[in-house]
């Protein structure tokens, strides 16, 4: 390890906790005490505020304080990896799940993982999307290898939260009770918007086989849902995914900055 990547490492764990280096070393090679605090204090405001405007909706479920404390406690073991902070905090709906004071609330995790869906679409990558002209128009639209566009993204929910984002949504009242009950959403972004929608569980199954059969065609994954769930609910299943806007055709290797298939546990 190069002289300058263990200081940043000693450095970064420092930022982590006060005691994390000897003294001698904090004073010596990584600054003095009162200044790592204040630089700590600041590192660690500002993931604070980064979560807080990622996930603007879990704050308002959890209430300002409790957000604040736990996205602190995220921020301290969970510092940026890269420079782009839109990218950070993509596993705190995982950290949420594992704190035992929300035992009772899992569902602010499901509106914090539609809330990580809609920034990463938001931020992916372009491709036109397919759409039901363009699909007739082909001489063989069995044949056409589709995939899903990169700014798309399938988030599963373990609660029904689609009336509660709702709410969020409208700045409205949130006290409702939520039930458990298993939903899909997709995040489809059309033009600069991300739209996030409740989607059935066929529709669902198409779009996962498409993301994770890249080289298969459109008929041979048509075939392969309505062998599940018959013809009927494959063809409308295709429907969705087009009208959604949440297909394209497949030319070329996806790009590598495409978000992930999913969320969800």
């Amino acid at each position: 390890m190069s002289a300058l990547a263990e200081w940043q490492r000693r450095f970064a764990a420092a930022l982590r906790a006060p005691d994390a280096a000897p003294a001698n070393d904090r004073a010596d090679q990584l600054g003095r005490p009162a200044g790592l605090d204040v630089y700590r204090n600041n590192v660690l405001q500002s993931l604070i505020e980064a979560l807080a405007t990622a996930y603007p909706h879990t704050r308002t479920l959890l209430g300002p304080r409790y957000f604040a404390a736990a996205a602190g406690d995220y921020a301290r073991d969970h510092l940026p990896r890269e420079p782009r902070l839109a990218r950070y905090g993509a596993g705190f709906a995982d950290f949420l799940d594992d704190l035992p004071p929300l035992a009772g609330h899992r569902y602010a995790s499901d509106v914090c993982r539609l809330e990580r869906a809609r920034l990463d679409v938001g931020h992916a990558a372009e491709a036109p999307a397919l759409d039901a002209t363009r699909l007739a128009e082909h001489p063989d639209p069995a044949r056409l290898c589709v995939r899903p566009r990169p700014a798309t993204r399938r988030v599963r929910c373990r609660f029904a939260v689609g009336a509660l984002w709702q709410r969020l949504e409208q700045d409205e009242a949130t006290d409702d009770p939520v039930v458990a009950g298993e939903e899909d959403w997709l995040a489809v972004r059309r033009g600069e918007r991300v739209l996030l929608t409740p989607v059935d569980a066929v529709t669902a199954t198409l779009y996962r086989r498409l993301r994770e059969h890249r080289d298969t065609v459109l008929g041979d994954a048509l075939a392969a849902v309505a062998e599940a769930h018959g013809e009927t609910a494959a063809g409308e299943a295709l429907g969705t995914l087009l009208g959604l806007g949440a297909l394209c055709e497949r030319h070329e290797a996806p790009d590598d900055d495409e978000p992930n298939e999913e969320a969800g546990p």
